[in-house]
């Protein structure tokens, strides 16, 4: 080829010491291109590499995440099961669990409530003063009390250690008790609410009426 053998020439026309120049110059080029190369190609499989453990990690998350949504979703499961067993009485329930670990126990009750929209939970709860009482009995209790096919538990604490006697304390509790009402009960609790609407209004107007005729 033409360009070849006029390359052949000017390499011939060269001194021996430009000849060594010029083939350094050439190595120098070939290895900067080959290093180049091979930096693009180590950089395009890092990248590789990069984008393949994200992906791992993605898919470890996500087998992670979908075993925590199933359990999530089979404890919403058990709740409502549980919301929708009537609970014993508060108080003769947690007086019968406190006999079993030689605790006594002073109840204040606390004013019911209806929770959610259309008042489908009632809420019922009771103030516990414990005096004196063992620190492992008091675990034993606390575990107790929200055992059970029903939803019961300890909505407030208040723990006061005794002086000298660091395994014996005075707790204050707040035990709640929480039921889903049935369709039928929640249309006999609205019903009477009405009927109790109705009846003020009643009331109202006769009196309204009693006061209009005395004024005149």
């Amino acid at each position: 080829m033409k360009w070849m053998e006029k390359i052949e020439q000017m390499y011939d026309q060269f001194t021996a010491r430009e000849q060594k120049i010029l083939v350094s110059m050439v190595l120098v080029v070939l290895g900067f291109v080959f290093f180049m190369f091979a930096f693009f190609i180590s950089d395009a499989f890092d990248e590789r590499r990069e984008r393949i453990r994200t992906l791992r990690e993605a898919v470890t998350l996500l087998q992670k995440n979908r075993n925590l949504v199933q359990e999530s979703r089979q404890a919403q499961a058990t709740l409502e099961l549980k919301a929708v067993q009537k609970p014993p009485m508060l108080q003769g329930h947690l007086d019968q669990i406190a006999k079993q670990f030689e605790l006594s126990l002073n109840f204040t009750p606390q004013k019911p409530k209806d929770l959610g929209e259309n008042q489908e939970y009632q809420v019922e709860s009771v103030e516990l003063k414990l005096h004196d009482a063992p620190i492992k009995n008091l675990m034993q209790f606390l575990d107790q009390i929200e055992r059970g096919n029903y939803i019961m538990m300890i909505t407030d604490i208040k723990l006061t250690t005794r002086r000298g006697q660091p395994d014996r304390m005075d707790p204050v509790l707040i035990v709640s008790s929480y039921y889903k009402r049935s369709a039928e009960e929640l249309k006999a609790l609205h019903d009477k609410a009405a009927e109790s609407d109705k009846s003020k209004d009643k009331a109202d107007m006769k009196e309204s009426t009693k006061t209009t005729k005395d004024d005149l």
